[in-house]
């Protein structure tokens, strides 16, 4: 015989959700949206890595991180800018690239968090030599 305290644990919501419509959304970290964003530009072809400052490698020496790379700001409340620096492979066409990273990342950020992207911009610091066929490889 089911009691009134396991009727109200049944499932059902004893609140309607349009009570909920005013509360504000969860904060996400910083380091969290870059994380997601690491991951997405990482996923396309062309990346050859995200291109971190030399006191963030000595960082992630001593914590590690999994965002080297990205830098988030956010300019104003609840909207966030992007930057991503990466080493790009040989023969990328750089404003492709860019339009591929920041659809990667608009779909992948915006599918995981309930956030508003403002800009993402793709900052090329370094663009990875071609391979010379029949050359010995250095190492």
């Amino acid at each position: 015989m089911a009691e009134p305290h396991d009727e109200l644990l049944s499932g059902d919501l004893p609140v309607a959700p349009a009570q909920f419509e005013d509360e504000q959304a969860p904060s996400v970290s910083h380091d969290v949206i870059a994380s997601y964003v690491a991951d997405a530009a990482r996923g396309v072809h062309g990346i050859v890595e995200l291109h971190s400052s030399p006191w963030k490698g000595f960082s992630s020496r001593v914590r590690e991180t999994h965002s080297g790379g990205v830098a988030i700001k956010e300019p104003q409340p609840g909207v966030v800018d992007v930057g991503i620096h990466v080493k790009v492979g040989w023969g990328s066409l750089i404003p492709e690239l860019a339009g591929q990273v920041e659809h990667a990342v608009r779909r992948q950020v915006t599918a995981l968090l309930n956030i508003d992207l403002g800009s993402v911009t793709l900052f090329v610091d370094e663009i990875a030599g071609p391979v010379e066929v029949g050359s010995p490889q250095e190492g």
